[in-house]
């Protein structure tokens, strides 16, 4: 064989096994690239179920609780629901005790009205002596104070009765809340 043609089909043997090798080596390269890749995603995995794990540990555990929450806000609910009832309940005595009060104060005012009127319409009929006149200036005084007084007490009557209907109204208002409230609150837990 011809040395020169020998030479070549050295140099295409060695440049096949120099490919060979580097394709050998590429291939070991990308085992160990998927390899990696693998283990990379394993250890994903395994970090995902571990905090998926904790995750629904921690639900659960909140899903636990919560039917003592809401006994809880429910027995609270109506602690306060007694509490306000029981303020209202009070306002309303307190401003019923008011009114009352400032329509006998009104009438006691009228009467004290009428009977310094008779006074005077009795004093017109003789001649009094002068304290009497001095006395019955000091009614007539009286009186007209008497009068302003009891034009206060109306008017203090009105804002009272007024803001009684404010107060009935808002507790209307509140204790449909509550209704509603009571009927969430007193759901059958699914």
């Amino acid at each position: 064989m011809d040395k020169r043609l020998l030479e070549q089909v050295q140099k295409a043997l060695q440049a096949q096994q120099d490919t060979i090798k580097r394709q050998k080596q590429m291939l070991d390269d990308q085992e160990r690239y998927m390899k990696q890749m693998l283990d990379q995603k394993d250890q994903d995995i395994a970090e995902l179920t571990a905090s998926l794990n904790t995750l629904a540990q921690n639900k659960t555990q909140e899903l636990e609780r919560l039917p003592t929450l809401f006994k809880q806000l429910k027995n609270t609910m109506i602690e306060q629901t007694n509490v306000f009832n029981g303020w209202v309940n009070h306002q309303n005595n307190h401003v019923t005790t008011q009114a009352s009060l400032a329509s006998e104060l009104l009438a006691l005012g009228n009467v004290q009205i009428q009977l310094v009127a008779q006074l005077k319409t009795y004093q017109s009929t003789i001649a009094p002596p002068d304290y009497l006149e001095r006395e019955l200036s000091e009614l007539e005084s009286e009186s007209r104070k008497i009068e302003s007084e009891s034009s206060e007490l109306a008017n203090a009557q009105s804002k009272i009765e007024q803001s009684q209907a404010k107060i009935t109204g808002s507790q209307r208002g509140i204790q449909t809340e509550l209704q509603e409230l009571s009927k969430l609150l007193n759901r059958p837990e699914p």
